[in-house]
């Protein structure tokens, strides 16, 4: 009798799938019902395994799972035979970087049917669109907007704001224009940090990201940021020396209270080690096939982020040290119930989709049980999601009502983590890819991207050098494509190299990356920049203004469209002087004095050295005036420390900024 009844109540869901689950389109052509028969489940709910499972989905959703000498089988329903094998969630990677559509296929390849992009932009909310529409094969996307930084900024592609208008008026716009979440660096004025978190709880839209080093680590954790990337993060914000146990275990303390979710990020130090020992194995390694083009480029040997030099087998050593340092206070945090969840930073430091299993194993080798270290990669990212993601999907455990995010592996994954590795097949939202299918679909990938990287060796040998022309002519046949087919990062890092030596060659780079990237306000703000270098200041405010409207609160871009405004009026000030300055750290409250030396050479230009009370002087990177102002870059080990000062006869006042967000009010005197 009762088995009749399940036989109807399975028919009445074929014919009438929208009664349980609206919304959710059944695949074309063929039933959306699929049963897994004679699996063995990891729920992930508990540590233990259910075996001889029976395991329904419909809908894109799991129907139900029982023993399968108690399910009968719908009719016309897909069968995947799981004798011998293990059904756990798909694993979810909260910390990844898409530089391109291409990516997303390695991450499905990997089990990762769940990302969180960590620093977007309008493309990578159209690759979201396109994979819940299923127009595109990949994993669901979250993402946030632009990564959010203090100026001068830490990487030109950050979003910098000064202000906290700005801070608040981009919050709005972010939550506009659709973003999951906003992403914070760590250089912002505690005045900015703290209207950016206001109106983001104000918005409904959760911050994430770094830890923000002028607020320091435990005012960040008494926020309402939601989410700290990187454990090594949260340790050099809080201290300025390794720290011992007894610290990390207060700190751990503090962390659990402000029940911040963590990502350990534990991959990163192994990934930078093994390119510092041997960049040319890497390359040449299995694995790096997985690195699409856009990706490639930024690993290749003239763009790598790790520095090979006399140095390098004490900063491995260092890496060691601090990932031992990691491994400590990723136990404590687990032990004390902080909620972890898996990032890996792929792909500029680690290969997509694999690098979430090295992830897994990192954790395994710190101590956690394969149990423990799955949680990071499956319930505990679903219920990260569920909690700040209005309507999201239910993601991260094999219970019924979840979606049907999947992956069947040979073998139990809780007695190896290392058996994460061995798929057989993997269900988007219901769609079953077996390993053949996923083989076929990466192997085709690899053969077209191994052609675009034989060539992009060319062109990246030819934009080093400044050789624009013959960069252009290698790239001509990649016109095609319809991904980027090299990183942005790359693009402008080579721009930047080239300025001091070859601007015209700078300036073509920057024409290029707008060419490949026309929605990146980044890539006008380079293009505007290296134009009013030139001098080029019509053509400089052109790139600016569209810099802005793609982007209007980015702080660089406004300092910049700001300059040039300025010093195309006339004089109202003799700039050539000496300019005795004290300027103030708005947050520490310490005072540092420099001298300027300014001089105006034949052609009307200025230049000028910076002298320290200590006796050190360096030679400015430039002097610019027009009006009363005048804006002046002195380059530091750190970065650049940026003065605009405002004349009022032989009175100064202004403001300035400097590496990792340091900046204030400044005042002075003209002595000469």
């Amino acid at each position: 009798m009762r088995e009749k009844s399940l036989q109807a109540f399975y028919s009445l869901l074929l014919l009438f799938p929208s009664i349980c689950y609206a919304g959710m389109p059944p695949q074309s052509g063929r039933s959306d019902v699929t049963v897994f028969l004679h699996v063995n489940t990891v729920s992930m709910e508990t540590d233990r395994v259910l075996k001889d499972q029976t395991v329904l989905v419909q809908g894109g959703r799991i129907l139900r799972i029982a023993p399968s000498t108690e399910t009968p089988l719908p009719k016309h329903a897909a069968q995947i035979d799981g004798s011998g094998k293990y059904l756990v969630p798909g694993l979810a990677d909260l910390h990844v970087h898409l530089f391109s559509s291409d990516d997303l296929l390695s991450y499905v390849a990997n089990g990762v049917t769940t990302v969180m992009n960590m620093d977007g932009g309008p493309a990578h909310l159209q690759w979201r669109d396109q994979v819940r529409q299923g127009k595109l094969l990949g994993p669901t996307i979250y993402t946030a907007g632009h990564t959010t930084d203090g100026f001068p900024p830490l990487n030109e592609m950050f979003l910098t704001v000064e202000k906290p208008e700005e801070a608040r008026a981009m919050v709005r716009e972010e939550k506009q224009a659709g973003y999951d979440f906003i992403k914070l660096y760590g250089t912002l004025r505690p005045d900015v940090f703290h209207a950016l978190l206001e109106t983001a709880q104000q918005e409904k839209i959760p911050v994430v990201g770094h830890i923000n080093r002028q607020v320091g680590a435990l005012e960040v954790l008494k926020s309402t940021q939601v989410l700290a990337a990187h454990l090594e993060d949260l340790i050099f914000a809080r201290f300025d020396h390794p720290p011992t146990d007894a610290e990390l275990e207060e700190f751990a303390t503090a962390i659990a209270a402000s029940h911040i979710t963590v990502t350990p990020n534990l991959n990163v130090n192994p990934t930078n080690i093994a390119q510092l020992q041997d960049l040319n194995a890497v390359l040449k390694s299995a694995d790096a096939k997985l690195l699409p083009p856009a990706a490639y480029s930024q690993w290749m040997p003239a763009n790598n982020r790790n520095e090979r030099n006399d140095q390098t087998a004490q900063q491995i050593e260092l890496m060691k040290e601090v990932q031992r340092t990691l491994y400590k206070l990723v136990n404590l945090l687990q032990a004390k119930e902080v909620r972890l969840v898996l990032g890996t930073d792929a792909a500029p430091y680690g290969f997509p989709g694999l690098s979430a299993h090295q992830e897994l194993q990192e954790l395994v080798e710190a101590g956690f049980t394969p149990y423990q270290a799955l949680l990071t990669a499956t319930r505990n990212p679903g219920a990260f999601i569920a909690e700040n993601v209005p309507n999201a999907l239910r993601f991260g455990t094999i219970t019924e009502g979840a979606v049907a995010d999947l992956v069947l592996l040979s073998a139990n994954p809780l007695e190896n983590i290392e058996n994460v590795n061995r798929i057989d097949g993997v269900m988007l939202k219901g769609k079953w890819l077996s390993a053949a299918k996923l083989g076929s679909l990466q192997a085709a990938a690899d053969a077209h991207a191994v052609k675009i990287k034989q060539r992009l060796e060319e062109i990246d040998a030819a934009l080093e050098s400044g050789d624009i022309d013959r960069a252009e002519k290698s790239a001509e046949p990649l016109k095609s494509e319809s991904s980027p087919w090299i990183a942005e990062w790359v693009l402008m890092t080579k721009a930047r190299k080239l300025q001091a030596t070859k601007l015209p060659a700078a300036i073509q780079v920057a024409q290029l990356n707008t060419r490949l990237y026309p929605q990146s306000f980044a890539a006008f703000y380079l293009l505007a920049d290296l134009l009013f270098q030139d001098r080029n200041l019509d053509q400089a405010m052109a790139q600016a203004r569209k810099s802005l409207r793609l982007e209007p609160h980015n702080a660089a871009t406004l300092n910049l469209a700001e300059k040039i405004e300025t010093i195309q009026q006339p004089l109202r000030f003799k700039p050539a002087g000496t300019y005795r300055l004290e300027y103030t750290n708005d947050v520490s409250g310490e005072i540092q004095k420099t001298d300027l030396l300014i001089e105006a050479q034949p052609n009307g230009q200025l230049r000028g050295k910076k002298n320290d009370p200590d006796g050190n002087a360096s030679v400015l990177s430039s002097v610019y005036a027009g009006g009363d102002r005048m804006w002046v870059v002195a380059g530091t080990s750190f970065g650049p420390l940026e003065f605009r000062i405002s004349a009022d006869g032989n009175n100064l006042s202004g403001y300035w900024a400097g590496p990792f967000g340091h900046n204030g009010k400044l005042s002075g005197k003209r002595v000469d």
